[in-house]
């Protein structure tokens, strides 16, 4: 008999289909076992198949005939797998069955894994870059006055030194000026 199928005698003239969830070992098998973790059977008679990515298969505990979606906050890039993998710090999972997580955007993060959602900097913070697990002060002569906002320069004619807020810019005073991006203003 072909695998998936069984012959239940040394009597029997024909081959049985396996129930679902369960296939024959090899070739010319007397017994049906379950499929193993990772691995699923949808048909009778059919052999067991590798769970697809973004999917997962526990193992003996769960139903033999099909495999689960990823939750959210985890993902899976390779078939055939008995769990998922979570998502990093600075990524994110807002759907199940992902093949791989999001990452934040710039001006949000998320600091722990399985996170399913990225939280916004605070004003005067951004993250450094796309995926970032935390959120750093503006640098000198930038500012964020929104929250969730990147940082950018201060305009010409404004400044920002190291020690100063970093959520707004100061005017230079008259008879100063600067370029954009200053930490100070300079004597016209």
């Amino acid at each position: 008999c072909p695998v998936g199928k069984i012959s239940g005698s040394s009597k029997s003239t024909d081959c049985t289909d396996c129930d679902a969830g369960k296939s024959s070992d090899s070739k010319g098998s007397a017994k049906c076992t379950a499929c193993g973790a990772g691995r699923y059977s949808n048909v009778q008679g059919q052999d067991c198949q590798n769970c697809d990515k973004g999917q997962y298969r526990a193992g003996d505990d769960t139903d033999p005939s099909s495999c689960d979606n990823c939750p959210e906050g985890f993902y899976q890039d390779t078939q055939g797998q008995a769990s998922c993998l979570p998502c990093l710090p600075g990524e994110f999972g807002n759907e199940t069955g992902l093949l791989e997580c999001h990452k934040c955007p710039v001006g949000k993060v998320s600091g722990s894994s399985e996170s399913t959602d990225c939280t916004d900097c605070d004003a005067g913070k951004s993250s450094d870059s796309e995926g970032s697990a935390k959120c750093t002060s503006c640098g000198a002569g930038q500012f964020s006055d929104i929250k969730g906002e990147d940082c950018k320069d201060c305009p010409g004619g404004w400044r920002r030194g190291a020690d100063e807020a970093p959520k707004k810019c100061l005017l230079c005073a008259l008879g100063e000026t600067t370029k954009s991006g200053a930490m100070s203003c300079d004597t016209c």
